[in-house]
């Protein structure tokens, strides 16, 4: 008997990841049943369409899998998510709930992209790119620039704030420069970043010596605002900030303020809210780089995030090896 698979998907998401192929695979694989935007559901009907399915492939903004969904989907034995934040729709007591359910996601496909995304702002920012684009363009401005707006990363003091998997991709990204490279991560102690290579150091040590910083880490409760207005007063003057990884890391009316010293430069994919707010001095700041949550897969690229995701449930139901495993340890520190 075929598996029966579930796959609620937002109608705005629907044609990026569900292609005619992919749909074609999936019906090969088992039984599929399209939710199409089940956030508009009651929540009560929402759980019944868990009710008899094997299976379920979640994409970008999954109604909540809470206990009332869980009660309903007694058979599900995999859900595969095409994403890599599954937090949003789940929470911690989902492992005691249902312990025997396998959770994975497709986060080391999207961590590449995102750590390209990195790479490409801090050269841009340290070339000073944008700003030589105006410099050039009014006359006498050619050779007569300002030496601190041209930079190299060889051989740059490097920080990176966290030690998951877009740290680590941007890390392997950074090998052709050898720069100094430190890091920080609060679920690792020193003697376990010495024993893979790592050099770790305080946050203040990273944000006052490093000549790029660039944070990786989880947005964990714990980790809101980890990164503070005292942590930012400390940034020495012609560095280069990159967040990548979630606004509620940053304390950002902090951050504006110590954009206006105009001591160092940014850029920031993420904010919260998002998008932020029409008057947010961030919108306007002339040292940062303000980008719409691009740093992911891009269009193109989308596919590769559906492709793993329907893998890992051809892996399943086949006797073979699931990739991106979540358990109830590695849940507590990611996204």
């Amino acid at each position: 008997m075929k598996p029966r698979i579930l796959v609620p998907v937002r109608s705005f998401y629907k044609d990026w990841f569900l292609t005619p192929d992919i749909m074609k695979r999936l019906r090969e694989l088992g039984e599929v049943e399209l939710a199409v935007d089940p956030a508009d559901l009651p929540h009560s009907e929402y759980a019944k369409l868990y009710r008899g399915k094997d299976a379920v492939l979640t994409t970008w903004n999954t109604p909540a899998i809470d206990r009332e969904v869980l009660e309903q989907a007694a058979d599900v034995k995999i859900i595969s998510h095409c994403g890599g934040e599954v937090r949003p729709f789940l929470t911690p007591d989902f492992f005691d709930i249902r312990p025997d359910i396998v959770l994975c996601n497709v986060s080391e496909v999207m961590a590449q992209p995102v750590a390209e995304y990195v790479l490409c702002v801090t050269l841009a920012l340290l070339r000073s790119l944008f700003d030589f684009r105006e410099w050039v363009k009014r006359e006498g401005n050619w050779f007569d620039y300002k030496p601190e707006w041209n930079v190299s990363l060889l051989h740059k003091k490097v920080g990176v704030v966290g030690l998951g998997q877009v740290a680590r991709q941007f890390i392997a990204l950074l090998e052709p420069f050898d720069v100094d490279l430190v890091i920080y991560s609060n679920y690792m102690s020193d003697e376990q970043a010495a024993g893979q290579g790592f050099s770790q150091v305080s946050l203040d040590e990273l944000f006052s010596t490093c000549d790029v910083i660039s944070i990786n880490a989880a947005a964990t409760p714990e980790n809101r605002h980890m990164i503070g207005r005292e942590l930012m007063s400390k940034i020495k003057p012609g560095a280069v900030l990159v967040n990548s990884a979630r606004g509620k890391l940053v304390d950002e009316q902090a951050l504006a303020d110590e954009l206006a010293s105009g001591r160092f430069k940014a850029a920031v994919d993420v904010t919260w809210p998002e998008p932020p707010a029409m008057d947010s001095p961030l919108r306007s700041a002339p040292n940062l780089l303000l980008t719409p949550h691009i740093a992911g897969p891009t269009p193109d690229q989308r596919i590769w995030m559906m492709e793993e995701a329907l893998y890992n449930l051809q892996a399943f139901f086949s006797g073979g090896e699931v990739r991106g495993i979540i358990d109830k340890e590695r849940f507590s520190y990611m996204a």
